[in-house]
């Protein structure tokens, strides 16, 4: 836990197993609530589809009266209290304001570049963004490209079967290489980065 959430008052602690809903749409219940331990996914489902917003590892802070849904993407624990007790909490804890507008201002980012990726670029160019963003952040070692492919082909706006043709031929062309089961390592950064201004609607 970062070292500002010791400074809180105890909340309400309560465990989820993968894959469990943490929060939904409509929740009357509502709660602000920080990761303690694992992590959690932020999204949007419309029927059939669901939209990535964010990630919440530990430390993030969010709350559960939002249209999202908030799935553990991994066994996962979080402290939560009453909304009502949110001013009291932050005038204890400045620094929990802060981490809000963090959260607040990710998913800001995530839900404009969503919508520039949907209606200026291909789908090539939208995996070549996401290659790059999770080569940046592994250190140029071998990452895990997503939870699962159905996932990653939601989060890009198409679907598994175009996702798949993509990065078989990103893998013939020597872009990126497969180092295990989701695991995968870009072999050329400098094409992948011209692929990405690709700005042809697609």
């Amino acid at each position: 836990m970062n070292t500002w959430t010791g400074n809180l008052q105890q909340g309400r602690r309560d465990r989820f197993d993968t894959g469990a809903l943490i929060s939904a749409p409509h929740n009357t219940n509502n709660r602000v609530f920080v990761i303690e331990q694992g992590r959690a996914r932020v999204c949007l489902v419309g029927g059939a589809k669901e939209q990535t917003l964010r990630y919440l590892k530990v430390g993030s802070l969010f709350v559960t009266h939002t249209p999202t849904w908030i799935e553990a993407v991994e066994p996962s624990t979080i402290l939560s209290w009453p909304m009502s007790e949110l001013r009291d909490l932050i005038i204890r804890q400045p620094d929990m304001a802060i981490v809000a507008l963090r959260e607040i201002g990710g998913i800001v980012s995530t839900c404009l570049e969503v919508i520039e990726d949907l209606a200026f670029r291909s789908v090539e160019s939208r995996l070549a963004r996401y290659l790059l963003t999770k080569h940046r952040e592994s250190g140029a070692v071998p990452f895990t490209l997503c939870d699962s492919t159905e996932r990653l082909a939601t989060l890009l706006g198409t679907s598994r079967q175009t996702l798949s043709t993509i990065i078989n031929r990103m893998e013939r062309e020597n872009l990126i290489q497969r180092t295990g089961r989701r695991s995968y390592q870009v072999l050329d950064s400098e094409t992948l980065t011209l692929t990405t201004d690709d700005l042809s609607a697609g």
